[in-house]
């Protein structure tokens, strides 16, 4: 586990092709370790590797489908892709596993933005400003009743 606890030292001083490589030999290593595919998906993200990112978080969810970072993340990077769809659907994921992410609902909300789902975007800045967000602000006060 020496070259996971090197990949997410890399990733605190932002030495992200460093980090990848660490994480992808401690992968060889122990391949059936979600922390390490998500650390890798982090590191790969960072480097706008939104695919390989998608695809590490894939793999992580395959082997632990409890973990809402997982799918916001892979949200996050699918909505990077202009996939507002597929990103929906994660962040929804994500808010079943754990339903007082603000996080997740303020990135469906742009989502459903972006799609002109109007009313369906207000709710989840609502959602989200009650759990805290302050970036839905902004959004409620231009587009909500």
């Amino acid at each position: 586990m020496f070259k996971y606890a090197t990949g997410l030292s890399q990733i605190q001083q932002e030495k992200y092709e460093q980090a990848t490589y660490n994480l992808s030999v401690a992968l060889s290593k122990a391949p059936n370790n979600p922390a390490i595919y998500f650390a890798r998906a982090f590191s790969r993200g960072s480097m706008e590797q939104y695919s390989g990112a998608i695809s590490d978080l894939t793999k992580a969810i395959r082997l632990d489908s409890t973990n809402a970072d997982y799918y916001f993340y892979r949200g996050f990077y699918k909505s990077k892709l202009g996939n507002d769809k597929g990103a929906i659907r994660d962040y929804s994921q994500s808010i079943i596993r754990y339903p007082y992410y603000a996080e997740s609902y303020y990135n469906r909300g742009l989502n459903l933005m972006h799609l002109g789902l109007l009313d369906d975007a207000c709710l989840d800045f609502k959602t989200a400003i009650e759990l805290g967000d302050t970036l839905s602000l902004k959004y409620q006060a231009s587009l909500c009743r």
